[in-house]
């Protein structure tokens, strides 16, 4: 059921937050009056929803106006991204990001507390940032508050203001990129610059929780690519995604009518144990994929290499040099209904044998 809260018609599931002490309720379809919404949780209901054609993108908010969607853009705009995000690309990419990466990752310190989030994440994220828009640090730097502001927006897409503020945010930025594939343009720079760092605070914040699982990727690196697998499914950084129904049409036995909203709970079908072992668990070792945090069928992220690329770039380092991670102050979580993040990262470092630790900033 969902979660009370001052405005009935903003959704509010308090058991999906990554910190929450119980799981989240895993329910058959149901429509919300206050939502003017069907909702789906179970994965076979969410999954059966991406492979839908008659299900087009649409706003969270009810209250905003649809604009009918542009498929055959949509589909330009996603064969474009993919001919420009080839293996060999990204392979380039990554070898300009990871001295940085490694250069950065070595200058942490062990022993004391640091923020991941600041120190680590987000100059990082805002290099890769810079380097597939193919714009200057420098630049990066100065647009970096106004990708912020459209990421507030996103995060809490019920917000009026942050909207107002994110359009005006949104067209400067606009003016600033001119070349490539329209969404590795300012989308690619908001995305990379501002909701990656948000995806690999909630990765880490995980892995804290589940100290046994950091310190076996610390043994066993070659399991980072299955790793950060199990890191998007369980804490994955999208929390519902909107659509709307195009024709009448029948979702595993749910009948929506054409005009319906549909809601998908992505962290909840992230969570089922119906289609996942102990699934409120981190398990590096998991092999059995199917999350939707990226996506999944005609819908999913055209970005998703470049995602898992980034990922697996600047986690391996810090799990490499450190055997543990603990959590060295309370977290403060940002965010709102689309997603929810750490606004910083706090944590004690742990050393490997014979390396010697810093304490009390000396």
């Amino acid at each position: 059921m969902r979660a009370e809260r001052d405005d009935p018609s903003i959704p509010a599931w308090s058991r999906d937050h990554l910190d929450s002490p119980v799981p989240p309720e895993i329910e058959a379809p149901y429509f919300d009056g206050e939502l003017r919404a069907w909702v789906l949780s179970r994965h076979a209901d969410i999954l059966a929803a991406f492979r839908a054609s008659s299900l087009a993108i649409a706003s969270p908010d009810h209250r905003k106006a649809q604009e009918p969607p542009d498929e055959e853009g949509r589909l330009k705009m996603r064969a474009e991204s993919v001919e420009a995000l080839t293996p060999a690309q990204l392979r380039v990419w990554r070898a300009q990001l990871t001295p940085e990466v490694q250069t950065l990752g070595g200058t942490l310190p062990i022993g004391e507390p640091i923020d991941l989030m600041q120190t680590y994440a987000r100059p990082l994220c805002l290099l890769l940032a810079s380097i597939v828009t193919g714009i200057s640090l420098q630049d990066a730097e100065r647009l970096e508050e106004n990708a912020r502001r459209v990421s507030v927006a996103a995060a809490e897409p019920y917000d009026a203001a942050l909207a107002v503020g994110a359009k005006s945010a949104n067209a400067e930025l606009q003016g600033c990129f001119h070349s490539g594939p329209l969404t590795l343009r300012d989308p690619a720079f908001v995305a990379l610059a501002q909701t990656m760092p948000c995806m690999l605070g909630n990765a880490w914040f995980a892995l804290t929780q589940f100290p046994q699982e950091w310190e076996r990727l610390h043994r066993n690196p070659e399991l980072m690519e299955q790793a950060i697998e199990e890191l998007l499914r369980y804490a994955g950084l999208v929390r519902i995604l909107a659509r709307t129904a195009q024709a009448d049409m029948d979702l595993n036995g749910t009948l929506i009518r054409k005009g319906e909203r549909v809601l998908l709970r992505i962290i909840a079908g992230n969570r089922d144990p119906e289609r996942f072992s102990n699934a409120n668990q981190v398990d590096v070792m998991r092999r059995d994929g199917g999350h939707f945090t990226l996506g999944a069928g005609p819908h999913a992220c055209v970005g998703a290499n470049l995602i898992r690329m980034a990922a697996i770039a600047i986690t391996h380092p810090l799990v490499q040099r450190c055997p543990s991670a603990n959590l060295a102050r309370p977290v403060s979580w940002q965010g709102g209904s689309g997603f929810r993040f750490p606004e910083s990262l706090w944590v004690n470092l742990g050393s490997v044998t014979g390396e010697p630790q810093i304490a009390n900033g000396e």
